[in-house]
């Protein structure tokens, strides 16, 4: 887990290649160590779990305008393409030209460099404390943390789907990402199984996030925000909205079928026999 922020913090510290990349891969890596620390929960405590969640969670957000810029970008290029697919207005510069203004006042390069010293100054305690640990071997607190990240996803997906609301599906989102993170550390028990079933994962990730991104572009229309106050018509572009939120959640109903149609025990049980079957395996293996 130090390896991540050790990855974060260079990425933020770096300053080749595209600024907006290396934080959109940072966040990234504080989302994977946000995963693993709940995975830990039970052996690290709550305390500790609590401060370096929180330390991590704070820094996420700090960088999260230069990601939402990028997010604005991504869901402009998906309405661009669902109205020249359907022979609609596709004029979509009035929304490339405002989420470029966002960008300047909220993402330029010096605010983003500045933004990135905050962070590194929040993590480096965080990674102070991460070397230290010495974590367990046996498989039970594992699988324990597992499963109730499964189970808490599961619910948390299923209800998102039932509502389509907004919070309900960022917060299904977020959740699936711990689950996809944390199974993605045992892929060894059961390597082209798991790998399979953690690239669905990551699809039913960017389905999420891609109806995430529409809602954000969808709010600073409705709420005419910045640049987007003068768009001109925004009819087309929110019936094209409503319709793509409608195709990830039903994309989504499809994926959440597959993968989380065990319920929690019988998931449980499963991890339980593959960590055993791995070991095994292992230990009966010759030496050479």
């Amino acid at each position: 887990m130090s390896g991540l922020l050790d990855t974060a913090i260079s990425r933020l510290k770096s300053n080749r290649g595209d600024i907006h990349v290396s934080v959109h891969s940072s966040r990234k890596d504080l989302k994977a160590f946000r995963a693993y620390l709940r995975l830990l929960r039970a052996i690290i405590g709550d305390d500790s779990f609590r401060r370096l969640n929180i330390s991590a969670r704070d820094a996420s957000r700090i960088l999260s305008q230069a990601r939402d810029t990028v997010a604005l970008h991504d869901a402009i290029t998906l309405v661009e393409k669902h109205l020249r697919r359907t022979g609609g207005k596709t004029g979509v510069s009035s929304l490339r030209k405002a989420a470029d203004s966002e960008v300047r006042t909220a993402a330029g390069p010096a605010v983003i460099r500045r933004h990135s010293r905050d962070v590194i100054a929040m993590l480096l305690p965080c990674h102070e404390e991460v070397a230290t640990w010495t974590l367990p071997e046996q498989p039970d607190p594992y699988i324990e943390g597992l499963i109730r990240t499964y189970a808490t996803a599961r619910k948390m997906l299923r209800r998102g789907l039932k509502s389509r609301m907004p919070e309900d599906m960022h917060e299904a989102r977020k959740r699936v990402i711990h689950w996809r993170y944390q199974l993605d550390l045992f892929i060894d028990l059961w390597p082209r199984l798991l790998k399979a079933e953690v690239r669905d994962l990551q699809e039913l990730r960017e389905d999420l996030g891609q109806h995430n991104d529409l809602v954000m572009l969808e709010g600073r229309i409705l709420n005419r925000q910045g640049g987007f106050a003068d768009i001109g018509d925004p009819d087309p572009f929110l019936d094209a909205i409503t319709l793509l939120r409608a195709r990830c959640a039903h994309i989504a109903t499809y994926r959440e079928g597959q993968l989380f149609a065990q319920p929690p025990d019988i998931r449980q049980e499963t991890l339980r026999l593959w960590w055993k079957a791995a070991f095994d395996y292992r230990d009966a293996e010759p030496h050479r």
